[in-house]
């Protein structure tokens, strides 16, 4: 393939926001053209036809797995990054952690896209606990999340009336998201307590999380520079907390951290676009990673 080529790329679901959001960034992206895009109607068999190299599913996870199995009746050798849950806990595909899994990620034919709550939250937690610089046990995550997180679907508690001027927790204790920060951060999941709100937004995902610190600043910033030294995609703020609208309509995530002044808890603040970074942004991130592509074509 020469530097001037561009790969078919397919999506499935292209009626949702994620998938709308996907079709918005390949359109701009110099290496990728869509050689399918396809709603709720579309098969693998048409996707399979249309011949592409790639395949980006933003579907319900039952309808993931069956265009998964589609593909490959269909005889499609595509490679595909899915966006919904159905494959994050299961060990047929690489889980689509750019900064920590990339590797694995370049080299996999089926990729699952971390939710856009646990990106969040791993991107906060998991240089933290690999270092043994948090305590994996007793985390707290308070994290906010604009409207389109939770689907395009038709729900009388996402009408207009219901969000305007309201802010609400939901999913206590069981939220699907829990148990895949979990597993993928290290967290120890039966003391972690993760509660999800809804804003009345349309975007955007602020996430507050109180920690026990075991070496104090120093430690917790040496295990984030070290991370994310390279990471194209992760900014650090340090003391100066981040807000959610800096990072709205990119695929930054943005972190900082305060302890208290007696070093026994810190707070950090994790905060991204839930539509990119928490979805499409890093479904591409990960295409470009499978692709062999620079990891922030089309992105940045």
């Amino acid at each position: 393939m020469n530097k001037y080529s561009k790969t078919a790329v397919g999506v499935a679901g292209a009626g949702g926001y994620a998938g709308r959001e996907l079709l918005r960034w390949l359109a701009r992206h110099p290496r990728a053209t869509v050689a399918a895009a396809v709603g709720s109607d579309g098969t693998p068999e048409a996707m399979a036809a249309a011949q592409p190299d790639f395949v980006f599913l933003a579907t319900p996870p039952e309808v993931s797995k069956a265009w998964v199995d589609g593909l490959r009746a269909a005889g499609s050798p595509a490679r595909v990054v899915d966006l919904s849950g159905a494959y994050r806990f299961d060990p047929v595909a690489v889980y689509g952690w750019p900064e920590r899994n990339a590797a694995a990620i370049a080299a996999a034919a089926l990729v699952s896209n971390p939710g856009c709550y646990a990106t969040a939250a791993n991107l906060a937690l998991g240089p933290l606990i690999e270092s043994g610089a948090i305590a994996a046990e007793e985390i707290i995550c308070d994290a906010k999340s604009g409207a389109s997180g939770a689907g395009k679907g038709l729900r009388a508690d996402l009408q207009f009336c219901e969000l305007e001027g309201n802010c609400k927790a939901y999913h206590v204790y069981q939220h699907r998201h829990a148990p895949e920060i979990a597993r993928h951060a290290g967290v120890d999941e039966a003391t972690f307590a993760f509660t999800p709100h809804l804003l009345p937004t349309g975007r955007g995902i602020l996430a507050t999380l109180y920690v026990r610190p075991t070496g104090g600043e120093a430690a917790m910033a040496a295990a984030y520079e070290r991370a994310y030294a390279h990471a194209a995609f992760v900014r650090l703020h340090g003391g100066d907390l981040p807000e959610m609208s800096a990072t709205a309509h990119t695929n930054f995530c943005d972190l900082g951290w305060k302890l208290r002044p007696d070093g026994k808890q810190a707070v950090i603040v994790s905060c991204l676009d839930n539509l990119v970074k928490g979805a499409a942004g890093q479904a591409i991130q990960n295409f470009n990673l499978m692709a062999g592509f620079a990891e922030t074509a089309g992105l940045a």
